[in-house]
């Protein structure tokens, strides 16, 4: 089967123009309406109205925010103070994973006695 050959057959067929089957295909909303094979002169030209007003406010309000944006005045202001003894404040780490007491071996005990005041005068644990 040879594809050359089936093609030269349909070239007395008239072809549509390489704009009308891009805008047949495409994703792009209103421009298979405007670029269609029918030749309904309203319905293209509604369409071709709305897509360039809508076109033209996307333009307008995207210049309206760049002038905007290159109006606006930027202004950095630092101050730098040194002080030669800082106090930092005490930080907390808090573990939120469920603690199983159970687990808890009394070595374990021991080590974090101090910190969770578990132990006694004599560093004994005293439970």
């Amino acid at each position: 089967m040879d594809l050359k050959a089936e093609s030269d057959d349909n070239l007395d067929c008239e072809r549509p123009a390489p704009i009308e089957v891009f805008a047949s295909r495409s994703t792009l909303h209103g421009i298979a309406h405007m670029f269609t094979y029918e030749r309904v002169c309203i319905k293209r030209c509604l369409w071709i109205v709305f897509f360039i007003g809508s076109f033209s406010f996307l333009v307008l309000v995207c210049v309206d925010r760049v002038q905007f944006y290159l109006q606006y005045p930027h202004v950095t202001k630092l101050d730098e103070v040194t002080a030669p003894m800082m106090t930092f404040p005490a930080v907390t780490f808090c573990n939120l994973n469920a603690f199983r007491f159970s687990r808890v071996t009394r070595n374990d005990l021991y080590h974090a006695g101090e910190l969770l005041a578990l132990l006694n005068g004599r560093s004994v644990v005293a439970l």
